[in-house]
């Protein structure tokens, strides 16, 4: 599931990106046309003359009601998100980054470039000319920004506003496309972890910087690199027992999650009283955790393990 807004400047290819990742997600774009179209109901040609015109009629009232243009675009927005927790949704502008500030299942992206790449783009789109398509930016740029400040007192320019800033000078719609999805994908299972850590209590550590402890764990991350396996280090911890006041007093933190199998990998070369040990705290965690894939990969087993692993990631990479 992905809900990605997109912010972006005028001729910066931003409508185009929007086009493409929904077309690539199987869904529409959720843009200030749809929006006037679908959360309003019936208007009057007055009134949809003027949302389009003027940011701070948002802020009037409906007829016969005291929430504004504004609050039910907030609302629609919202309620479309809540909705869309297994499926995609692309909202183009519309303060959308600011709208779902804090939803956790959001990417906020902004698309930019070049004051010289945006001319040629308006240029070609609108057949004028060079001054002219300096004006039509201005204008935009002035509009784009005025929204946002006029609804939400907010500068959508503002880089703490996005997951991810895009420049189009260089990279092409594809790209970008490319690049909002992986992230996506990323930030997904990121999200997915995250509520089963707080389903069952074990602890989250996706945030902390990769230190490998020794080189075998160094070594095993490259080989999965190497195949293009996706892996986790270290991201949870769970408990599996705890004193009479209710103090953990062991738990174990899996050395490697593979997501694509749903796999918890821990390695070990250590001695036969820890790898018992070892042993303990897995079955533990199969006992109190059901449904987690978990196992202990020792030295003799590693390179199997591998040769297992190549083929899945090999046949992955056939199939792309």
């Amino acid at each position: 599931m992905a809900i990605i807004t997109i912010s972006r400047q005028n001729g910066s290819l931003g409508e185009d990106i929007a086009a493409s990742l929904a077309a690539r997600l199987g869904t529409g774009v959720i843009s200030r046309g749809y929006a006037l179209e679908n959360f309003y109901g019936d208007i009057n040609p007055g009134t949809l003359d003027r949302l389009n015109e003027s940011a701070k009629f948002f802020l009037s009232p409906l007829p016969g009601s005291q929430r504004t243009y504004a609050d039910i675009l907030v609302e629609r927005i919202r309620t479309l998100a809540s909705m869309n927790e297994n499926n995609d949704l692309v909202v183009l502008g519309l303060g959308g980054c600011v709208i779902l500030n804090g939803h956790p299942g959001a990417i906020h992206v902004r698309i930019t470039a070049s004051e010289d790449t945006r001319v040629k783009t308006i240029m070609r789109k609108y057949r004028i000319t060079d001054a002219e398509a300096h004006d039509v930016l201005t204008i935009g740029d002035r509009k784009h920004k005025r929204f946002v400040t006029t609804l939400f007192g907010k500068d959508v320019t503002s880089p703490e506003l996005y997951d991810l800033i895009l420049n189009t000078d260089r990279l092409s719609v594809d790209e970008c496309v490319d690049a909002i999805i992986e992230l996506s994908r990323k930030h997904d299972l990121k999200a997915k972890l995250a509520a089963e850590n707080m389903n069952a209590r074990t602890m989250d550590h996706q945030t902390r910087t990769t230190v490998f402890k020794n080189d075998t764990e160094e070594e095993f991350a490259r080989i999965l690199d190497m195949y293009n396996i996706e892996w986790l280090y270290e991201p949870k911890t769970f408990p599996v027992e705890w004193d009479a006041e209710g103090n953990v007093t062991m738990a174990i933190s899996p050395d490697f999650y593979l997501p694509k199998f749903n796999l918890y990998l821990e390695l070990t070369t250590m001695d036969q009283k820890y790898v018992t040990k070892k042993n303990k705290k897995m079955r533990l965690v199969r006992e109190l955790y059901p449904g987690t894939n978990i196992r202990i990969v020792y030295k003799k087993d590693f390179q199997e393990l591998v040769d297992r692993l190549k083929l899945f990631g090999g046949a992955e990479n056939g199939d792309n």
